[in-house]
């Protein structure tokens, strides 16, 4: 059986400074040890070889931000619209309200993955931050205050992506089923995945 790891998780959300609306200009990123209401993470997964034991699908801390888990390949890849079902089922469960989806936030994630496929990697939100301080990015999606979920490297569907993920790290998951987010549209392209979470539209 071919296996995979998914690993080093970040935490990044960005606001609009309600003091420039014309020129956004959001506070730094934060990255905190744990999560706290107010805190969105985003998480990266980079591909290394599987060990040669340990358990599948725990994930396993080897760094202040990072994470290893062993997870086996789907056949398909999930598209978009299964990631997002997939993650909103898991909202439910929390009694979380379902995230919505939204053209921008749509293409905005698909050029985020195509752009991280062409890397090989990803850009550990690099292009997200450049984007919104640099860009105009605020006013051109439509929304205050977003986050960035970025993965590389391997073959899984919607919901082993948010399951066997996203949700096998207790903080990540606090914060992927975080209430307060309204919006999210997931993007793939190749081996590259992103999904890009919103709230407070402009």
């Amino acid at each position: 059986m071919q296996f995979l790891l998914a690993f080093i998780l970040t935490f990044l959300t960005i606001y609009l400074n309600p003091s420039s609306p014309k020129n956004p200009n959001p506070f730094p990123p934060t990255f905190p040890t744990a999560p706290t209401p107010t805190d969105i993470p985003s998480k990266i997964i980079i591909p290394q070889s599987a060990p040669e034991t340990g358990p599948w699908g725990v994930a396993q801390k080897i760094g202040e931000h990072t994470y290893q888990i062993k997870v086996q390949n789907d056949s398909v890849m999930g598209t978009p619209e299964e990631i997002l079902a997939a993650l909103n089922i898991l909202r439910a469960r929390s009694s979380a309200q379902p995230l919505k989806s939204d053209p921008r936030l749509c293409q905005f994630a698909t050029s985020r993955a195509e752009y991280q496929n062409r890397l090989g990697k990803t850009d550990a939100h690099a292009g997200f931050v450049d984007y919104l301080e640099n860009q105009d990015g605020f006013q051109k999606l439509g929304f205050g205050h977003l986050g960035e979920n970025s993965s590389f490297g391997y073959i899984l569907s919607g919901t082993h992506l948010i399951e066997w993920v996203y949700m096998r790290s207790p903080e990540h998951n606090a914060n992927q089923i975080d209430p307060k987010w309204d919006h999210a549209c997931a993007g793939v392209f190749g081996l590259a995945t992103n999904i890009v979470f919103a709230t407070s539209p402009l």
